[in-house]
C-alpha cells in the first residue's frame, strides 16, 4: 500500500498567507485517527518489521542502511524479516519520528518528488550532508526536523 499525498482543498484558501499550511496529519505512513483518551495506549505500540517496509521503500533504503537505523548486522535483518520481528518500543518511535518527518516534508515542498529531491540534495546547513543520509541517525532526524522547521518559516536551506 503506496500512500500518495493529496493537499486538501482548504490549502488553496486565499484567506491564509500564502506558502504557509497549518499541519493537517503529523504520520504520512502511519496515520491513525484516536481520541484523546486513547493517545497514552500509542506509548504501547510497537510495529512489526514488515509494517516498517513502506517507509523504507518510500526512503529507497537498501538492506545495510535498514540495518543502520535498527543498529543490527544485515544478517540479523535478514532474520528479523523471515520471523516478522517485533520491533521494540525505542524502534517503533524512531520509525514513527521519521515519519513525522516525512509528512513535514510533504506538507512544505508539495509531493512526495520536491521532498525527496531536498532529501537527496547536500544541504551547506547540515553540514554538506544529505538529509537522507542523516535520516539513519537519531540526532540526524532532529537536525532534519529543524532545518524543515526554518523552513517553513522562509529560510533558505
Amino acid at each position: 500500500m503506496v500512500k500518495k499525498y493529496n493537499l486538501p482543498h482548504d490549502y488553496l484558501s486565499q484567506e491564509k498567507i500564502p506558502g504557509f499550511y497549518p499541519a493537517k496529519d503529523e504520520q504520512h505512513f502511519f496515520a491513525n485517527s484516536i481520541s484523546t483518551v486513547e493517545e497514552p495506549l500509542l506509548m504501547e505500540e510497537q510495529f512489526n518489521l514488515s509494517e516498517t517496509k513502506v517507509l523504507f521503500d518510500f526512503l529507497q533504503f537498501n538492506q545495510a542502511e535498514v540495518a543502520e537505523v535498527f543498529e543490527i548486522d544485515p544478517s540479523t535483518l535478514v532474520r528479523w524479516k523471515k520471523e516478522d520481528k517485533l520491533l521494540s518500543r525505542l524502534l517503533t518511535k524512531t520509525i514513527k519520528d521519521m515519519d513525522k518527518i516525512i509528512a513535514k516534508g510533504i506538507r512544505i515542498f508539495g509531493n512526495e518528488v520536491n521532498f525527496l529531491n531536498w532529501m537527496n540534495t547536500t544541504n551547506e546547513a547540515l553540514g554538506n550532508q544529505k538529509p537522507i543520509d542523516l535520516m539513519r541517525n537519531p540526532n540526524g532526524l532532529e537536525w532534519i526536523d529543524q532545518a524543515l522547521d526554518a523552513l517553513s518559516w522562509g529560510n533558505i536551506f
